[in-house]
């Protein structure tokens, strides 16, 4: 059987043609959504066997309230259907879908154990379909070209150590948005993702790309093994957790220290889920080249010191790391111009000696 079709690095627009920078499959859809670049601005829309069917910049059927901030600001990120970001001068704009809003608040208000160590974007304005948020001071822990390599070393030796803070046994403070009840606010409920959550996550991820890779590839089969080993682990203490921490939701100023982006993921696991899954970027980023051995090894130096300080065993860290790592062979297998690293990250979580 023919493997769908993938889109191409780059698709002609009428007198030029614009890069595809991300493609996600649609659940019970043969077709993906693409996200676009073109005049500095992220264009989305979907592909498939027809070929590709762009929507105009900030125009999104299932996100009504992108097009009004998107005439005023510049889209940074678009998954189609799903959610966009739009800057605006100093402050970011989180759009999703009508009524969503308030899941993102929710989320915010759980992440409240990571606001004494880490510094986080101040939600300055929301609705139903939008948070809006204030540009967080620091520079992006993806690209270390920005770093000397001393600052490289402090600033995640620093974030580690921020975040073995946020995560020790204690009662999370509660962040109340604006507009909000700012009397005595009950605790928010603080999700648990457990291992077997993790597993699921991995044959999901598995389900959806495996009609865009070779037949021959058994990555359903390998996503069930290392499914399995999550859940086979011991029971372990659960901590506060981001549940998608990686270089690309941090910044680091010498100033300001840390931040952390994206806190509305937070919820309660074992600390192995964060750790395994920063090990797995460094992983990933080395592959794609953006990180130098040296570099990686840095960060991933870093992770071991926060897992030796917080006990936690090497077993679950590699496990955690090895599903990591096939979830993210199996998020970049779609992307175009990232097949050959998605292909390396399985071929690492295929290793019957994985570390």
């Amino acid at each position: 059987m023919t493997p769908m079709p993938l889109p191409p690095e780059f698709l002609p627009v009428p007198g030029s043609r614009i890069r595809v920078t991300r493609a996600w499959p649609v659940p019970d859809k043969d077709r993906l959504g693409i996200e676009c670049e073109q005049d500095g601005q992220r264009r989305a829309g979907f592909y498939d066997h027809a070929g590709a069917q762009l929507q105009p910049v900030g125009i999104d059927r299932r996100l009504p309230g992108l097009e009004p901030v998107a005439s005023s600001g510049t889209v940074v990120s678009h998954r189609p259907g799903k959610r966009a970001v739009v800057r605006d001068g100093t402050s970011y704009i989180k759009v999703v879908r009508p009524g969503r809003a308030a899941a993102i608040l929710e989320g915010i208000r759980r992440a409240g154990a990571f606001t004494a160590s880490f510094r986080t974007p101040e939600v300055l304005a929301q609705d139903d379909s939008t948070v809006t948020f204030a540009a967080l001071q620091g520079t992006s822990l993806h690209d270390p070209s920005q770093f000397t390599a001393a600052h490289w070393r402090r600033a995640w030796t620093e974030v580690l150590d921020a975040w073995v803070h946020a995560v020790l046994p204690a009662q999370p403070a509660v962040i109340t948005p604006p507009g909000g009840d700012r009397g005595p606010a009950a605790e928010p409920v603080i999700p648990q993702h457990t291992a077997q959550d993790e597993a699921e996550v991995l044959r999901r991820w598995a389900r959806l790309v495996t009609p865009y890779l070779d037949r021959s590839e058994p990555l359903e089969r390998l996503a069930q093994e290392v499914a399995a080993q999550l859940q086979q682990l011991p029971e372990a203490p659960v901590r506060p957790a981001h549940r998608d921490l990686h270089d690309k939701q941090l910044l680091w100023s010498p100033q300001a220290g840390p931040g952390l982006l994206d806190v509305d993921t937070a919820c309660r696991a074992d600390a192995a889920l964060d750790l395994g899954n920063l090990r797995a970027h460094a992983h990933l980023r080395a592959l794609q080249g953006g990180w130098g051995p040296q570099e990686a090894q840095t960060v991933i130096t870093a992770v071991d010191a926060a897992a030796s300080r917080l006990e936690v065993p090497a077993r679950p860290l590699a496990v955690y790391e090895r599903g990591a790592i096939l979830r993210l062979g199996c998020v970049y297998a779609v992307r175009p111009g990232s097949g050959k690293v998605a292909a390396q990250l399985r071929e690492v979580a295929a290793q019957p000696g994985f570390r």
